[in-house]
């Protein structure tokens, strides 16, 4: 497929320059682009047989579990691996990639056809990864792509490192089975009326009380317990 510059009723060409003033970068070789955000649908329906984004979708997912990887793995020396790979997989997930397109109005350039494709969460966050791989081949390096990635999802970093989430009852079963300590859970109190009740749960490791906490659900206890051992083991900061 051939762009034809500084052609305004090209649709392609039209596309591309859009899309480039969006995410900040200018193409050396635009063709790049023009792939990374055409669905096969449209190939299709123009005729032609030029290349879609999927082959890039593929490339451009793996930079971007590297980025998010590397990234996580600077700047949060406080977690494990089993934790930050956890982070990387909500991080790179398709709601927040999708979301992206949706909100920058990339979406609004991706070329597809609408009679017979509906742009689903899974395609649009495919695009993200696409759009990577583009960046990644035409800067020939990680400098540019890791810019573009961060420039989206630092947010989504920021506010995983901020949310309180996390399955941390997993996380200290996991811990504690590598420590080969024995764990358990057990009802000191349940108090209030039936309607309004209130449990008090202990946490027991290697038969000594580490902490206990209180909840309106035994479920919502025990995570608040798991959470204090796993600041008293040293395993997540106290924020």
């Amino acid at each position: 497929m051939i762009i034809r510059k500084n052609n305004e009723d090209n649709l392609e060409y039209t596309n591309v320059k859009a899309v480039e003033k969006i995410i900040g970068y200018s193409f050396n070789d635009k063709k790049l682009l023009q792939r990374a955000i055409t669905h096969s649908s449209y190939n299709v329906l123009k005729g032609n047989d030029g290349e879609s984004y999927q082959r890039m979708e593929y490339l451009g997912d793996s930079i971007l579990d590297f980025v998010i990887a590397d990234e996580l793995y600077r700047n949060y020396p406080q977690f494990d691996e089993g934790i930050l790979s956890k982070f990387r997989a909500n991080i790179v997930s398709r709601e927040p990639l999708a979301t992206i397109i949706d909100s920058s109005k990339i979406v609004d350039y991706i070329l597809f056809d609408k009679n017979t494709v509906a742009l689903s969460k899974k395609i649009k966050s495919d695009f993200f990864e696409s759009i990577i791989a583009a960046i990644y081949l035409d800067s020939n390096g990680l400098k540019a792509t890791r810019q573009f990635i961060l420039k989206y999802l630092k947010p989504y970093i920021t506010a995983e490192m901020k949310n309180d989430n996390y399955d941390y009852k997993s996380m200290l079963y996991e811990y504690c089975s590598a420590k080969k300590w024995t764990l358990a859970f057990e009802t000191k109190e349940i108090s209030g009326p039936p309607h309004d009740l209130t449990f008090t749960m202990q946490l027991i490791v290697n038969g000594e009380v580490i902490c206990e906490a209180t909840g309106k659900k035994k479920q919502e206890a025990e995570k608040k317990c798991s959470k204090q051992a796993l600041i008293k083991f040293g395993e997540i900061e106290n924020k």
